[in-house]
C-alpha cells in the first residue's frame, strides 16, 4: 500500500511593510521581557485555515492548481478592503497557553468581507480574524506581557490588495514556500 502525499496550504493576508514594521517592533519587546518564542520571526500576517490536499498528478483529476485557478477567477472579482486596527486581545489555549494578537476593527462590512472567505476556504473552525504578535506562550509568560499591553493605545490600518497563498508537502518541516500571490479586484 502506498501513502498519498499531501500538500498543505496556508491562505493569509500579509500586512504591508509600514504595518509589519509596527507588528515587529512588539515582538522584539516580547522578546525583551520573556525570551525567544516560536512566532517572534513570522512577518505579520492574517490567516485563514489551513487547506490540505492529495497530491494526485492525474490529469484527469481535480487537483490544487485546478483549485486555485478557480479561486483566482473569484478573488479577481472581489473588492479590496482597508482594515482599522484597535488595541490589542487574546486568545486562550486551555489553561496554559495564549496568544496575544493585534486586534481588528470588526465592522458589519469588514466581518461580510471576511464571511466571504469562510465559504470559499472551508474549515469547521469559526474565522476570529486576528494579527498574531506572540503565540500560544505560556501563561506564566502571557501573565509578563499582557499588563503592558493593555495600556498601549495602538492604531493601524492597511488596505488588503491580494491574498497569498504558501504551500509545503505536509511530511515536510520548516517554513512554507511561496505558492502564489491572488490580486483582489482593482479600484470599486
Amino acid at each position: 500500500m502506498t501513502d498519498v502525499r499531501q500538500m498543505m496550504f496556508m491562505n493569509l493576508i500579509s500586512l504591508p511593510d509600514e504595518s509589519n514594521a509596527h507588528i515587529m517592533r512588539f515582538k522584539r519587546a516580547c522578546a525583551k521581557h520573556i525570551g525567544q518564542f516560536a512566532s517572534m520571526n513570522s512577518r505579520a500576517h492574517i490567516s485563514f485555515p489551513a487547506l490540505v490536499f492529495d497530491e494526485n498528478t492525474s490529469a484527469t483529476s481535480f487537483n490544487y492548481d485546478d483549485y486555485y485557478r478557480v479561486i483566482q477567477s473569484i478573488l479577481g472579482n472581489v473588492p479590496a478592503i482597508s482594515l482599522k486596527v484597535k488595541g490589542f486581545e487574546y486568545l486562550q489555549h486551555g489553561d496554559q497557553h495564549r496568544t496575544i494578537c493585534a486586534a481588528l476593527e470588526l465592522d458589519p462590512v469588514t466581518m461580510r468581507w471576511f464571511s466571504f472567505f469562510e465559504k470559499i476556504f472551508p474549515t469547521k473552525q469559526k474565522l476570529k480574524p486576528h494579527i498574531t504578535i506572540a503565540r500560544k506562550i505560556p501563561t506564566a509568560s502571557f501573565n509578563i506581557l499582557w499588563p503592558h499591553f493593555q495600556k498601549i493605545d495602538f492604531k493601524d490600518r492597511f488596505t488588503v490588495r491580494n491574498i497569498t497563498v504558501l504551500h509545503k508537502p505536509s511530511n515536510q518541516a520548516g517554513p512554507y514556500q511561496l505558492y502564489k500571490d491572488i490580486s483582489l479586484r482593482k479600484g470599486n
